[in-house]
């Protein structure tokens, strides 16, 4: 893939027609299976209970609702009149299975149904039986934490404790962004995905996250690597190991939930940053899969097409596969932007054992300046006036950033016996990269020339991740135990080469009257700065119990790590090997009263290794981070609402700071305290109605350091973030089938350097999103969806982020985006 003089490219047309196979396999594979749900057997109840199809049916008398439920799903409904009479039946909209109809159509009737062969008979009382992914307990519907979230609500998780727990019952904050919230709000990254949720910053890097990196921050930790990569990202519970310049960056269209674990989490993950992760758990085939192609346009001369198929190949055998071809510009000038994305599943699975295999290939051709920053002067109190969202700091015939990922892995778990259960999960990764870019030097006296350097490297690494864990639930008496043991492994290796020239050399540019497709002095044929070889070890043991005792939940674990990383530097032919071992510990407890209040109290901890020594030889160790949270979380009964509230105190030790009696050296004094409270609410108020809403005040401060910087603030950390979304399904009159959502994002002042010598103003943006059911137009065309998004819908200029007085980045424009859909 590699334009550089050591590298080859591949053959394009060839990756192409490969992707055209792919998608004409998999719909030939998913027709069967859509013509087979179109006429399940009646002596099937299974196929009965999983064919999908679409309904529409309105809140109304049950008598009448059960007779169009009748033509809708073609299946005779029995009851006894004295049963139904008086009783009022729940709306019923979108692509659903027989069984899920039911479920909405009966709820609050006191009611349940039977299937019998082709019949649905109504009977007195509570429950019935649930095919995969999702299960009921009594008369509550929950799903797994390993599947799809059943609505908008999640109720369920694994990231927090990696078994499969009530988020009521979790003594730690989490947030949980589902596929129907991304697709409502028509999210392109994960940074979008998760810009709703309490204690989180993204879009800090603008634009640039869109090709760069997400640039997540979680309780002010996360960050950015020098293309905005973030160091707290995991897929299916193994992390997304990156570098300075690599990232895998992968795209939302993967994922079928976003899960955000808020504080240390190095008792399960291992080595972390002490904030928090972010965990995106792929697609995967189940039981109620639904067929999916869509189209997308937008600003910007975008267009994409995706897909997401799926079938039954057997009893115990499925499949899904999904796909992306995205191609456009950006909002820099003279820029241009191309991926291709493919991800196909398969999941085996019998009564004891499952196993599902997974896999993809992205690619990403970027024409566009990756590190989009300019200086203070040139942003803030510009005499010459307003730099424009659109200026581009580097140049078109210059710059490109490509980037190629492919991984395989699996997924397996076997049920040894009903107390005992064995999962192993495994991923390789290959991530390759090759760039030339430009970023900004300083401005001249003017406040228009901007003096600029050019930079080129290339990269690749490959990393294995395994995560073996044992699970035993055991009851001793009265107390319930659910025991987690596990053993992870991660091996990372990276080889780069760079090279840069600086501004002697390089063009000017003016920043208000810029020229593109300079002259610039080619890096190629002369020897590297940087060329050096790096690999990471890390091997962890962990242990976790989680312990029930009525309504109380504890939660108590401990890991220790051994993490082994050497550095082969081919430019002076050194070799740096660095050794750290880590014991972190966890505890937690929860109460959960009947009303559905659930007070809590946690303590956990999370270490960073940190390459380099002090003046005496000495090896730095590790970074601590260590947390103290109380909160309380509020799930009222028969309701899909969930509230978190969460107070909390965050300090990293060993951090590095100048070492006062040795210039030029380090010494690990350094510490960091952030202070917050968190408030976040997600709601699914009736079937027609979501609501999200979040709070954040963040007190951060250095509270060591030999910087000149003690008492600040860091920068790019806003004191207060808050947000509200809201979308709203009409379901009545002329404009049934509508979904209106509109949100609103406020990100408050920031610091721009770690001296506090500036600051950068807060900001609002508004985001709409419209979708219609067409098969509820007068067209009647079923199956098909329409969707409008705009990001910054009002298109305000302001600056996202500033990290130092030479270096600030762009916000975002608005963003317009139009799909349509067809599902079936």
């Amino acid at each position: 893939m590699k334009r550089n003089t050591f590298s080859a490219t591949p053959d394009k047309d060839l990756r192409l027609t490969l992707l055209a196979l792919c998608i004409a396999t998999a719909c030939g594979l998913s027709a069967p299976a859509a013509l087979a749900q179109a006429a399940p057997n009646a002596s099937d109840n299974t196929a009965i209970s999983t064919a999908i199809r679409r309904y529409n049916i309105q809140a109304q008398p049950l008598s009448e609702a059960l007779l169009e439920f009748g033509q809708q799903s073609g299946l005779q409904v029995t009851a006894s009149s004295n049963l139904i009479r008086g009783k009022q039946a729940s709306p019923v909209n979108g692509n659903l299975s027989t069984a899920q109809a039911l479920r909405q159509l009966l709820e609050g009737t006191g009611l349940r149904y039977e299937f019998n062969g082709g019949m649905v008979n109504l009977v007195a009382g509570n429950g019935t039986t649930l095919l995969p992914p999702v299960k009921v307990q009594g008369d509550t519907l929950e799903e797994s934490a390993y599947g799809p979230v059943d609505g908008y609500v999640a109720k369920r998780s694994a990231t927090g404790t990696k078994t499969d727990t009530p988020l009521i019952e979790t003594p730690q904050s989490i947030s949980i962004v589902s596929r129907e919230e991304m697709d409502i709000r028509g999210i392109v990254d994960i940074g979008e995905a998760v810009s709703y949720n309490a204690g989180v910053v993204t879009g800090g890097t603008g634009e640039s996250r869109l090709f760069g990196g997400n640039s997540i921050r979680i309780r002010g930790f996360g960050g950015n690597g020098t293309a905005g990569a973030s160091f707290n990202e995991y897929l299916d519970g193994l992390k997304l190991l990156s570098s300075d310049y690599i990232t895998s960056n992968l795209d939302p269209w993967l994922f079928e939930r976003v899960e955000i674990l808020k504080g240390p989490a190095s008792v399960l993950f291992g080595q972390t940053q002490p904030g928090g992760i972010v965990n995106m758990v792929s697609k995967k085939p189940h039981d109620n899969m639904t067929n999916k192609i869509r189209t997308n346009t937008g600003n910007h001369d975008k267009a994409s097409l995706a897909f997401d198929l799926g079938s039954q190949l057997s009893d115990t055998w499925q499949f899904r596969i999904t796909g992306l071809g995205l191609d456009g510009e950006t909002q820099q000038d003279h820029s241009d932007r191309e991926r291709q994305l493919l991800a196909p599943s398969f999941r085996w699975s019998n009564d004891k054992t499952e196993l599902t295999l997974l896999a993809h290939y992205q690619r990403d051709e970027i024409n566009a300046s990756i590190l989009s920053i300019l200086p203070k002067d040139a942003v803030f109190s510009n005499p010459n006036g307003r730099v424009p969202l659109s200026f581009r700091v580097g140049d078109p015939d210059f710059e490109f950033w490509d980037r190629e990922t492919l991984s395989v892995s699996y997924l397996f778990s076997h049920h040894i016996n009903e107390a005992l259960t064995f999962r192993q999960n495994v991923r390789y990764t290959s991530n390759e990269q090759d760039s030339n870019w430009m970023f900004r030097w300083f401005l001249d006296a003017d406040q228009r020339t901007l003096n600029r350097v050019t930079f080129i490297s290339s990269e690749e690494s490959d990393t294995l991740a395994l995560d073996n864990q044992l699970e035993w639930t055991v009851n001793t008496g009265s107390i319930e135990h659910t025991l987690l043991v596990g053993l992870d492994y991660y091996d990372f290796s990276d080889s780069t080469v760079a090279d840069s020239a600086d501004f002697s050399v390089t063009p000017t540019i003016d920043i208000f009257n810029p020229v593109y497709n300079q002259t610039i002095p080619a890096l190629n044929g002369r020897p590297f700065a940087w060329d050096e070889d790096d690999d990471l070890r890390q091997t962890g043991i962990y242990i976790q119990d989680q312990i029930k005792v009525g309504d109380l939940s504890l939660l108590v674990g401990g890991r220790y790590d051994d993490a082994e990383t050497s550095t082969d530097d081919h430019l002076d032919l050194s070799t740096t090997d660095e050794s750290n071992h880590e014991f972190t510990g966890r505890v937690g407890m929860i109460y959960n009263f009947a009303n559905g209040l659930a007070p809590y109290a946690s303590y956990a901890e999370s270490f960073e290794p940190v390459s380099g020594r002090a003046f005496d030889g000495s090896r730095f160790e590790p970074m601590k981070g260590k947390q103290y949270e109380v909160g309380v979380k509020y799930q009222p009964v028969d309701t899909d609402h969930l509230f978190t509230l969460a107070v909390f105190d965050l300090t990293q030790e060993n951090m590095t700071t100048a070492d006062p009696d040795n210039t030029g050296f380090s010494i690990q004094t350094g510490e960091v305290q952030t202070r917050g409270i968190e408030f976040e609410g997600k709601l699914s108020v009736s079937n027609n109605l979501n609501l999200t809403a979040s709070y954040t005040y963040l007190d951060d401060e250095i509270t060591k350091s030999n910087n000149g910087d003690q008492g600040n603030q860091r920068p790019q950390i806003p004191e207060q973030t808050a947000s509200l979304w809201a979308n709203y399904l009409i379901t009545r009159g002329a404009l049934s089938g509508i979904d209106i959502g509109m949100g609103v994002r406020y990100l408050g002042e920031t610091q721009g350097d770690f001296r506090n010598t500036f600051s950068v103003p807060s900001y609002t943006l508004v985001d709409l999103a419209l979708r219609y059911d067409l098969g509820q137009s007068p067209l009647g065309l079923e199956g098909w969806q329409a969707s409008f998004n705009a990001q910054n819908l009002f298109d305000k200029y302001y600056i996202a982020s500033c990290f130092a007085t030479h270096s600030c980045h762009l916000g975002q424009e608005r963003s317009i985006r139009a799909s349509l859909e067809y599902r079936w």
